[in-house]
């Protein structure tokens, strides 16, 4: 059973109270139907919250391992809270500076040389091709 029933149950009774109603008899059997139906849109409601709640929480986690970044206005203020809207600008600022940092690591690359020497060869990662 729907643990919001007893309050959607009273919504329900409630609709008999209005203005435009108050003349008719209550329908019993009618108002355990309204109820069940109120009942389900509260849930429906409540799991949307958890769940916004939880995704939420994700953003916020993800902000305070960016840093302070996260937390700085438009205007340059610092927000006590992380600004969950920022939180997509700033990871794809991120992939893009680790984008731009892998471009320009080196491979090692050793060989011997003609004489028997080892020669250690450093290459560009983009320049790097197997």
């Amino acid at each position: 059973m729907n643990k919001f029933i007893e309050e959607a149950r009273q919504i329900a009774a409630q609709c008999w109270c209005d203005k435009e109603t108050e003349h008719l008899e209550m329908d019993v059997i009618l108002a355990e139907v309204i109820a069940r139906k109120v009942a389900a849109w509260m849930e429906t409601g409540a799991d949307y919250s958890r769940n916004a709640d939880y995704y939420r929480g994700l953003l916020v986690e993800c902000g305070e391992a960016i840093g302070e970044e996260s937390r700085i206005q438009d205007d340059g203020n610092r927000s006590y809270d992380v600004l969950c809207a920022k939180i997509p600008e700033l990871v794809a600022v991120l992939v893009k500076k680790k984008n731009s940092n892998e471009a320009t690591e080196y491979h090692k690359i050793q060989t011997v040389s003609r004489s028997g020497e080892r020669v250690i060869t450093k290459l560009k990662a983009k320049d790097f091709r197997g």
